[in-house]
């Protein structure tokens, strides 16, 4: 069985969070998110899943120009009631 490993970009602040080891045949779309503990905002929020360069560069241009701070603060939002927050 082969795996790909996929980087986990935070919307929240940007920085690159986790990485995560997919399966070839288990692969999700493109941009896809998951919620979970971001180690430079202290907080439980949605991160977009990074296959490549291309879509590395295509994220931080997007978070430069404030794409997702609507998602983002709708992530957060719910960040309070957490078991984490």
């Amino acid at each position: 069985m082969t795996y790909e490993i996929h980087d986990f970009y935070c919307m929240n602040c940007g920085k690159k969070a986790m990485m995560l080891p997919r399966k070839r045949g288990h692969l999700h779309k493109s941009a896809h998110r998951k919620k979970l503990y971001c180690i430079w905002c202290k907080c439980e929020v949605n991160h977009m899943e990074i296959r490549n360069a291309e879509e590395e560069a295509e994220f931080l241009e997007n978070f430069k120009n404030g794409v997702y701070k609507d998602e983002v603060a709708d992530s957060l939002a719910v960040c309070g009631n957490s078991r984490l927050g």
